[in-house]
């Protein structure tokens, strides 16, 4: 059995297995998915520049909003399109858009969990387009995963087609800026925040030195699968699906036009864009605020990774690590805290050779283990201001 097949026999919502039974009037080059929790109909206009593309529009809210209308003004605008053909058993309708472009509503008659929301809206999308795609109705073997109030550029499919060897794409991205002149200048100096910690990661040769953002991905269909989908998550499902992925294989940035991302105000997850951008106008002056890592935390992960590239082998004891990083005691014991000791006695037992323990070591400090190192290391070189950072970076 693929993988796929024992994905959506075993793991994938009841919405896919609906759609594997389901005898399709349609099929289509690409797909893309969007959850929609309060959203306009303004999202269908992404549309208008593709040709024989299928969106797939998960209506949702939480529990802890069971009665909300919020997604009443964009429901009332599907009931003005042509239906072609209704799903019941996934509560899904089929609509025509213009230029050989279709939707496929979905949305369960229940709210769904406060603290599963958009990771569980997202997985039910994107298990739907797994299994059209396992029947043959969606060409491309790319699953797209945007947000409503992105706007996506003409070659947003194209940039796919021609990413070779890769299980995972995060799209390049931009903030739209906000009329605000203080908002503006919130959105550009937690935009830059994001792009300082990749470009940190990179430069110290982490695997995992890429974007982690929901509105910015698409995801291999059998990678997809191998990973058991988007974790039920109310925040940072992004974060852990490509996370998983990295260790299947290569996660890169296409070659296109940036996604143009809202920079709105909002709290409905406990993390992320909105959230960040409402501390940032808290606060009186943003030139003054110690908001990115000191780059000498970036210096310190870097020594750690060159030495397992270098003298990586599974008989390393933890005093091994503790010699080679005898300049970076505080290095030591934040990797002893993340469990280094348990690592080691695994890899000595379970790694033949010295390219297994390279690759288990990297499969061990993974994105979320990388990014609780860099947290341990702000005790002793905490954060500096945007000004400090690229002062420092520029010394090397």
């Amino acid at each position: 059995m693929s993988a796929i097949d024992k994905y959506l026999a075993q793991y994938a919502e009841p919405e896919a297995r609906a759609c594997l039974e389901t005898t399709w009037s349609q099929s289509w080059e690409q797909v893309l998915v969007i959850p929609a929790y309060g959203e306009s109909p303004e999202v269908l206009k992404n549309l208008s520049q593709y040709t024989n593309t299928l969106m797939i529009l998960v209506i949702n809210h939480p529990d802890t909003d069971a009665n909300s209308q919020r997604n009443d003004a964009l429901r009332d605008h599907l009931t003005t399109l042509v239906q072609q053909q209704r799903i019941p058993g996934a509560n899904a309708s089929l609509e025509q858009l213009p230029r050989g472009n279709h939707v496929l509503v979905v949305e369960r008659p229940t709210a769904l969990p406060a603290k599963e929301g958009v990771g569980l809206a997202r997985k039910i999308g994107c298990d739907l387009a797994l299994a059209l795609f396992a029947k043959g109705q969606v060409q491309s073997p790319w699953i797209h995963c945007s947000d409503a109030d992105a706007r996506l550029p003409k070659d947003y499919f194209k940039a796919a087609k021609t990413a070779k060897l890769a299980v995972a794409l995060t799209y390049p991205f931009t903030h739209l800026p906000p009329d605000d002149p203080r908002e503006h200048t919130a959105i550009e100096l937690y935009e830059s925040y994001l792009q300082s910690y990749v470009e940190g990661l990179h430069r110290a040769g982490s695997l995992y030195a890429f974007h982690t953002i929901g509105s910015c991905i698409a995801v291999d269909a059998e990678a997809y699968a191998q990973v058991r989908g988007f974790p039920r998550r109310a925040a940072g499902e992004d974060f852990y699906l490509l996370n998983k992925l990295a260790k299947q294989g290569s996660v890169i940035t296409p070659r296109c036009t940036p996604l143009s991302l809202s920079a709105r105000l909002s709290n409905r997850v406990p993390f992320g864009t909105g959230p960040a951008l409402t501390a940032l106008l808290s606060q009186d002056s943003f030139a003054d605020i110690a908001y990115f890592y000191d780059p000498r935390c970036y210096k310190a992960l870097a020594v750690v990774l060159s030495y397992v590239e270098r003298f990586g082998n599974p008989d390393l004891q933890a005093n091994d690590f503790k010699q080679a990083l005898e300049d970076h005691p505080e290095v030591f014991t934040a990797l002893q805290h993340l469990g280094l000791e348990d690592f080691l006695a695994h890899a000595k037992n379970q790694c033949a050779d010295t390219d297994a323990f390279v690759k288990q070591f990297h499969q061990w400090l993974d994105g979320f283990k990388t990014l609780k190192l860099i947290h341990a290391l702000t005790e002793h070189w905490p954060k500096v201001t945007e000004a400090q950072a690229r002062a420092r970076i520029a010394k090397r």
